[in-house]
Protein backbone atom coordinates (compact mmCIF):
# COMPACT_ATOMS: atom_id res chain seq x y z
CA UNK A 1 0.00 0.00 0.00
CA UNK A 2 2.75 2.50 -0.31
CA UNK A 3 4.02 4.81 -2.75
CA UNK A 4 7.35 5.69 -4.26
CA UNK A 5 7.38 9.80 -4.13
CA UNK A 6 10.58 9.99 -5.56
CA UNK A 7 10.44 7.71 -8.60
CA UNK A 8 6.46 8.41 -9.12
CA UNK A 9 5.69 4.95 -8.64
CA UNK A 10 4.10 2.26 -6.28
CA UNK A 11 6.94 0.27 -5.66
CA UNK A 12 8.73 2.18 -2.21
CA UNK A 13 12.06 -0.25 -2.71
CA UNK A 14 14.41 0.55 -0.34
CA UNK A 15 17.75 1.65 -2.62
CA UNK A 16 19.64 3.23 0.39
CA UNK A 17 19.45 0.97 3.53
CA UNK A 18 18.21 3.18 6.70
CA UNK A 19 14.57 2.48 5.73
CA UNK A 20 14.84 -1.23 5.69
CA UNK A 21 17.05 -0.92 8.86
CA UNK A 22 14.53 0.92 11.02
CA UNK A 23 11.62 -1.42 9.54
CA UNK A 24 13.14 -4.61 11.05
CA UNK A 25 13.84 -2.65 14.37
CA UNK A 26 9.65 -2.93 14.24
CA UNK A 27 8.74 -5.74 12.42
CA UNK A 28 11.91 -8.68 11.61
CA UNK A 29 10.01 -11.57 11.22
CA UNK A 30 10.16 -13.76 14.90
CA UNK A 31 11.16 -17.33 15.34
CA UNK A 32 13.00 -18.09 12.35
CA UNK A 33 16.39 -18.82 13.56
CA UNK A 34 17.97 -15.94 11.53
CA UNK A 35 18.82 -11.90 12.22
CA UNK A 36 16.76 -10.15 14.43
CA UNK A 37 13.19 -10.35 16.33
CA UNK A 38 11.42 -7.17 15.42
CA UNK A 39 9.69 -5.77 18.26
CA UNK A 40 6.06 -5.98 16.92
CA UNK A 41 4.50 -8.04 14.06
CA UNK A 42 2.84 -5.56 12.52
CA UNK A 43 2.01 -4.63 8.74
CA UNK A 44 4.83 -2.49 7.68
CA UNK A 45 3.77 0.33 4.76
CA UNK A 46 6.68 1.98 3.09
CA UNK A 47 6.59 5.91 2.17
CA UNK A 48 9.39 6.33 0.01
CA UNK A 49 10.29 10.44 -0.33
CA UNK A 50 14.04 9.98 0.11
CA UNK A 51 16.26 9.91 -2.95
CA UNK A 52 19.30 7.18 -2.22
CA UNK A 53 21.48 9.74 -1.13
CA UNK A 54 18.84 10.55 1.33
CA UNK A 55 17.22 13.79 0.53
CA UNK A 56 14.06 14.47 -0.49
CA UNK A 57 11.12 17.68 -0.48
CA UNK A 58 8.83 19.05 2.42
CA UNK A 59 5.96 18.40 -0.15
CA UNK A 60 7.20 14.56 -0.94
CA UNK A 61 7.72 14.24 2.72
CA UNK A 62 4.08 15.80 3.40
CA UNK A 63 2.35 13.55 0.59
CA UNK A 64 3.58 10.64 2.10
CA UNK A 65 2.09 11.27 5.36
CA UNK A 66 -1.28 12.10 4.71
CA UNK A 67 -1.23 8.84 2.13
CA UNK A 68 0.11 6.83 4.68
CA UNK A 69 -2.86 7.59 7.08
CA UNK A 70 -5.55 7.48 4.12
CA UNK A 71 -4.38 3.99 2.87
CA UNK A 72 -3.58 3.34 6.66
CA UNK A 73 -7.63 3.96 7.57
CA UNK A 74 -8.85 1.67 4.94
CA UNK A 75 -6.90 -1.05 6.66
CA UNK A 76 -6.67 -0.17 10.24
CA UNK A 77 -7.72 2.60 12.88
CA UNK A 78 -4.54 2.08 14.54
CA UNK A 79 -1.65 3.91 12.56
CA UNK A 80 1.97 4.52 13.94
CA UNK A 81 3.52 6.89 11.69
CA UNK A 82 7.25 5.93 12.48
CA UNK A 83 9.87 8.90 11.14
CA UNK A 84 13.09 8.14 10.98
CA UNK A 85 14.19 11.36 9.24
CA UNK A 86 14.21 15.20 9.77
CA UNK A 87 15.82 18.37 9.61
CA UNK A 88 17.21 21.46 11.53
CA UNK A 89 14.59 23.57 9.92
CA UNK A 90 10.30 24.00 10.65
CA UNK A 91 8.29 23.55 7.34
CA UNK A 92 4.59 24.41 7.37
CA UNK A 93 3.90 21.72 4.86
CA UNK A 94 5.10 19.31 7.18
CA UNK A 95 3.57 20.67 9.97
CA UNK A 96 0.41 20.61 8.55
CA UNK A 97 0.49 16.59 7.49
CA UNK A 98 1.08 16.01 11.33
CA UNK A 99 -1.88 17.91 12.58
CA UNK A 100 -3.71 16.04 10.40
CA UNK A 101 -2.30 12.52 10.60
CA UNK A 102 -2.72 13.15 14.70
CA UNK A 103 -5.95 14.62 14.09
CA UNK A 104 -6.99 11.29 12.34
CA UNK A 105 -5.68 9.04 15.10
CA UNK A 106 -2.16 8.37 14.17
CA UNK A 107 0.26 8.01 16.71
CA UNK A 108 3.46 9.81 15.40
CA UNK A 109 7.25 8.77 16.23
CA UNK A 110 9.98 10.55 15.30
CA UNK A 111 13.59 11.02 15.84
CA UNK A 112 15.04 13.76 17.90
CA UNK A 113 17.88 13.82 15.98
CA UNK A 114 22.08 13.13 15.88
CA UNK A 115 24.13 16.76 16.15
CA UNK A 116 24.15 16.31 20.28
CA UNK A 117 22.46 20.33 20.24
CA UNK A 118 19.36 21.28 21.68
CA UNK A 119 17.98 22.77 18.88
CA UNK A 120 14.56 22.06 17.98
CA UNK A 121 14.78 19.27 15.39
CA UNK A 122 11.72 18.45 12.87
CA UNK A 123 9.04 16.79 12.70
CA UNK A 124 10.16 15.21 16.04
CA UNK A 125 9.91 18.98 17.80
CA UNK A 126 6.34 19.32 16.89
CA UNK A 127 3.94 18.74 19.37
CA UNK A 128 1.51 16.13 17.64
CA UNK A 129 4.75 14.24 17.70
CA UNK A 130 6.86 11.87 20.19
CA UNK A 131 10.65 13.24 19.96
CA UNK A 132 12.50 10.20 20.86
CA UNK A 133 16.07 10.62 21.86
CA UNK A 134 18.81 7.44 21.95
CA UNK A 135 20.44 5.80 24.64
CA UNK A 136 23.56 3.64 24.65
CA UNK A 137 23.83 -0.11 26.26
CA UNK A 138 24.03 1.38 29.87
CA UNK A 139 21.32 3.42 29.73
CA UNK A 140 23.23 7.04 29.20
CA UNK A 141 22.10 9.33 26.45
CA UNK A 142 24.09 8.71 23.37
CA UNK A 143 27.31 11.06 22.49
CA UNK A 144 25.50 12.34 19.43
CA UNK A 145 21.73 12.36 20.21
CA UNK A 146 19.67 15.56 20.25
CA UNK A 147 18.55 16.98 23.60
CA UNK A 148 16.10 19.49 25.03
CA UNK A 149 12.81 20.31 25.93
CA UNK A 150 10.90 18.67 23.08
CA UNK A 151 11.97 14.91 24.09
CA UNK A 152 9.52 13.19 25.52
CA UNK A 153 10.92 9.50 25.47
CA UNK A 154 14.41 7.59 24.66
CA UNK A 155 15.27 4.74 23.81
CA UNK A 156 18.42 2.50 22.04
CA UNK A 157 19.79 3.98 19.69
CA UNK A 158 23.72 2.50 19.65
CA UNK A 159 25.27 -0.15 17.73
CA UNK A 160 21.67 -1.44 16.72
CA UNK A 161 21.56 -4.86 14.31
CA UNK A 162 18.91 -4.91 12.43
CA UNK A 163 17.95 -5.92 8.41
CA UNK A 164 20.01 -4.50 5.67
CA UNK A 165 19.84 -4.40 1.73
CA UNK A 166 20.31 -7.60 -0.34
CA UNK A 167 18.90 -9.81 2.53
CA UNK A 168 21.68 -8.85 5.10
CA UNK A 169 22.50 -7.23 8.68
CA UNK A 170 23.98 -4.54 9.47
CA UNK A 171 24.47 -2.46 13.05
CA UNK A 172 23.93 0.79 12.81
CA UNK A 173 23.94 3.98 14.93
CA UNK A 174 21.20 7.46 15.28
CA UNK A 175 18.47 8.42 16.70
CA UNK A 176 16.77 6.60 13.65
CA UNK A 177 17.86 3.36 15.06
CA UNK A 178 15.94 4.49 18.47
CA UNK A 179 12.79 5.74 16.89
CA UNK A 180 11.16 2.71 15.89
CA UNK A 181 12.12 0.88 19.10
CA UNK A 182 9.45 3.32 20.63
CA UNK A 183 6.90 2.52 17.35
CA UNK A 184 7.23 -0.67 17.76
CA UNK A 185 6.57 -0.83 21.41
CA UNK A 186 3.34 1.43 20.54
CA UNK A 187 2.70 -1.20 18.02
CA UNK A 188 2.52 -3.75 21.02
CA UNK A 189 0.29 -1.46 23.32
CA UNK A 190 -2.19 -1.23 20.37
CA UNK A 191 -2.61 -4.52 19.77
CA UNK A 192 -3.01 -5.25 23.32
CA UNK A 193 -5.14 -2.61 24.15
CA UNK A 194 -7.21 -2.08 20.80
CA UNK A 195 -8.87 0.37 22.22
CA UNK A 196 -7.01 3.21 23.07
CA UNK A 197 -6.81 6.26 21.23
CA UNK A 198 -3.21 7.85 20.22
CA UNK A 199 -3.43 10.00 22.88
CA UNK A 200 -4.00 7.28 25.16
CA UNK A 201 -1.35 5.15 24.00
CA UNK A 202 1.16 8.20 24.17
CA UNK A 203 0.17 8.56 27.80
CA UNK A 204 0.82 5.06 28.91
CA UNK A 205 4.34 4.98 26.70
CA UNK A 206 5.17 8.41 29.10
CA UNK A 207 3.79 6.18 31.98
CA UNK A 208 4.99 3.05 31.78
CA UNK A 209 8.80 4.32 30.52
CA UNK A 210 12.52 3.83 33.11
CA UNK A 211 12.47 7.38 34.96
CA UNK A 212 16.70 8.18 34.15
CA UNK A 213 18.69 11.53 34.96
CA UNK A 214 16.80 14.06 36.81
CA UNK A 215 13.39 12.48 38.53
CA UNK A 216 10.56 13.48 36.18
CA UNK A 217 10.55 14.32 32.40
CA UNK A 218 14.34 16.07 31.86
CA UNK A 219 15.94 17.34 28.47
CA UNK A 220 17.96 14.46 27.98
CA UNK A 221 15.33 11.22 28.32
CA UNK A 222 11.80 13.33 28.16
CA UNK A 223 10.07 11.02 30.50
CA UNK A 224 12.40 8.23 30.32
CA UNK A 225 13.80 4.90 28.10
CA UNK A 226 10.87 3.38 26.98
CA UNK A 227 9.78 -0.23 28.55
CA UNK A 228 7.98 -2.47 26.68
CA UNK A 229 6.83 -5.02 29.21
CA UNK A 230 5.73 -2.33 31.70
CA UNK A 231 3.99 -0.60 27.84
CA UNK A 232 2.03 -3.94 27.63
CA UNK A 233 0.79 -3.78 30.62
CA UNK A 234 -1.33 -1.09 30.17
CA UNK A 235 -0.66 1.30 33.63
CA UNK A 236 -1.20 0.05 36.88
CA UNK A 237 -4.54 0.51 38.75
CA UNK A 238 -2.78 4.02 41.02
CA UNK A 239 -2.56 5.27 37.34
CA UNK A 240 -4.22 8.30 37.75
CA UNK A 241 -2.13 11.81 37.54
CA UNK A 242 -2.51 15.56 37.00
CA UNK A 243 -1.83 16.82 33.34
CA UNK A 244 -2.43 19.92 33.59
CA UNK A 245 -2.80 22.78 36.29
CA UNK A 246 -4.11 26.80 35.26
CA UNK A 247 -5.05 29.13 37.52
CA UNK A 248 -4.66 33.09 36.75
CA UNK A 249 -1.21 34.94 37.28
CA UNK A 250 -0.49 34.84 41.07
CA UNK A 251 -1.17 38.32 42.63
CA UNK A 252 -2.07 39.75 45.93
CA UNK A 253 -5.85 39.81 46.74
CA UNK A 254 -8.77 39.06 48.61
CA UNK A 255 -10.35 37.54 45.69
CA UNK A 256 -11.59 34.12 45.34
CA UNK A 257 -8.90 32.60 42.77
CA UNK A 258 -10.32 29.61 40.06
CA UNK A 259 -7.83 26.79 39.96
CA UNK A 260 -8.20 24.83 36.92
CA UNK A 261 -7.03 20.77 36.38
CA UNK A 262 -7.29 17.98 33.90
CA UNK A 263 -6.89 14.66 35.65
CA UNK A 264 -6.31 11.85 33.60
CA UNK A 265 -6.72 7.66 34.01
CA UNK A 266 -3.80 6.18 32.48
CA UNK A 267 -4.05 3.05 34.25
CA UNK A 268 -6.64 0.61 34.86
CA UNK A 269 -8.87 2.20 37.19
CA UNK A 270 -12.08 0.71 37.58
CA UNK A 271 -13.61 3.05 40.57
CA UNK A 272 -16.50 5.14 39.19
CA UNK A 273 -15.28 8.13 41.57
CA UNK A 274 -12.02 9.51 42.72
CA UNK A 275 -10.87 12.40 45.21
CA UNK A 276 -8.88 14.94 43.99
CA UNK A 277 -7.19 17.05 46.92
CA UNK A 278 -6.21 21.08 46.76
CA UNK A 279 -3.19 21.09 49.14
CA UNK A 280 -0.98 24.11 49.82
CA UNK A 281 1.49 24.33 52.06
CA UNK A 282 0.75 21.27 53.28
CA UNK A 283 -2.73 22.50 54.30
CA UNK A 284 -5.95 20.66 52.59
CA UNK A 285 -7.46 23.57 51.18
CA UNK A 286 -10.44 21.67 49.44
CA UNK A 287 -11.17 17.79 48.24
CA UNK A 288 -13.14 17.28 45.15
CA UNK A 289 -14.97 14.13 44.02
CA UNK A 290 -15.08 13.53 40.11
CA UNK A 291 -16.04 10.90 38.24
CA UNK A 292 -13.42 8.67 36.22
CA UNK A 293 -16.23 7.78 33.33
Amino acid sequence: GGYDWVNKDNDPLDDNGHGTHCAGIIAAAINNGEGIAGLAQVKIMAEKFLSSAGSGSSWDAAQAIIHAVDVGKTISNRIILSNSWGSSSSSSTIRDAMQYAYQNGALIVAAAGNSHSSDPFYPAAYPEVISVSATDPDDNLATFSNYGSTIELAAPGVSIYSTYLNNGYRSMSGTSMACPHVSGVAALVWSRFPSYTNELVRLVLQNTADDLGEVGRDQYYGYGRVNAYRAVQGGQPHDIRVAEITMPPLIFTRDTVKIGGTIQNIGNNTESNVNVQLIVDNALIATKSISTI
